[in-house]
């Protein structure tokens, strides 16, 4: 796949995830909402720039969770669910600390 064609893809994805999360009602989850997930070459890259796109989201952090075997998932995380996400990624071995 050519640059122009990722880069095409990323830009729809973004769209798309962008009007996902308005449509959900930005912030006012109660549990975290999994946008994508990424696996392969670039896949960090992927997710960071689809972190960019969808922005600023009111009450709640986006994040690009990195899973084992160099996959990745962007997902948004409100701040009353942030510690419950972080103990289920360091029970599964995908986080293991902040620094």
């Amino acid at each position: 796949m050519s640059l122009s064609t990722r880069i095409a893809a990323s830009v729809l994805a973004a769209g798309a995830i962008t009007a996902l999360t308005a449509g959900l009602g930005a912030g006012t989850a109660s549990a975290a909402t999994y946008l994508g997930h990424y696996s392969g070459y670039n896949a960090e890259w992927a997710c960071n720039a689809d972190k960019l796109a969808v922005g600023y989201v009111p009450d709640a952090v986006v994040l690009c969770d990195e899973l084992s075997g160099n996959r990745f998932r962007l997902s948004v995380v409100p701040h009353s669910e942030l510690p419950l996400h972080l103990l289920t990624l360091t029970a599964t071995g995908s986080f293991d600390g902040l620094f």
